[in-house]
């Protein structure tokens, strides 16, 4: 953990004062370490395809217990763009995905970091998010996942407090039958980090250092 942290310092260190930090990291243990706090997340799942029962977008503080949630008929194998934006002007999040858009106002502005994580649990399914940018710049990284498995993208270096804007493209696919919940799904978190070995210093303070 501590190589893996060494590794982005020395990313943000040659890669100038604005320069994005990708790291991938390979299980939930690891990241419920890294974060203090869920600003907000926004959610793509499987859920029932479309059907009434349940949902399969949403935005909130935590999956768990959504702000706010969508219908949305997922189509096998096919690429649907989204967009995450934060206005600061308003405190809102805007997630938008095939034509719904949801949103959800969040009070709180200590935030710096971006986790982008995909999870399949079923062979014969996976979950793509790539062709990510952020506000402007290429992550140059995706997040995937074939079941079973699980990846998270940690993208850190970006000025999220100033307000941003996070596109992609998002594709679930499955062989036979689908599966339902959130057993194919991604979401996007973007959160403070907590202290990670220097004394009163967070992730996002040790990077200012070299700004």
């Amino acid at each position: 953990m501590r190589t893996a942290l060494a590794c982005i310092v020395l990313l943000a260190l040659a890669g100038g004062a604005h320069a994005l930090s990708i790291q991938h990291i390979s299980s939930d243990a690891e990241l419920n370490a890294l974060i203090s706090d869920t600003i907000f997340v926004a959610e793509g799942r499987i859920g029932d395809r479309g059907g009434a029962a349940t949902f399969e977008l949403d935005l909130g503080q935590s999956t768990a217990a959504p702000a706010v949630t969508r219908q949305y008929a997922w189509q096998n194998g096919v690429v649907e763009p989204f967009s995450l934006v934060y206005d600061i002007a308003t405190g809102n999040v805007t997630f938008s995905l095939g034509g719904q858009t949801l949103v959800y106002h969040t009070p709180f502005i200590n935030f710096g970091d971006i986790f982008v994580r995909t999870r399949a649990v079923y062979a014969g399914t996976s979950v793509v998010v790539s062709d990510l940018v952020l506000d402007g710049e290429s992550v140059g990284s995706a997040s995937s996942a074939t079941g079973p498995g699980l990846d998270i993208v940690w993208i850190s270096g970006g000025t999220l407090m100033d307000g941003f804007t996070l596109t992609g493209s998002a594709v679930l696919s499955w062989t036979g039958t689908p599966p339902s919940q959130s057993n194919l799904a991604f979401q996007i978190k973007v959160a403070k980090l907590a202290v990670i070995g220097v004394e009163g210093s967070t992730w996002g303070g040790i990077k200012a250092l070299f700004r």
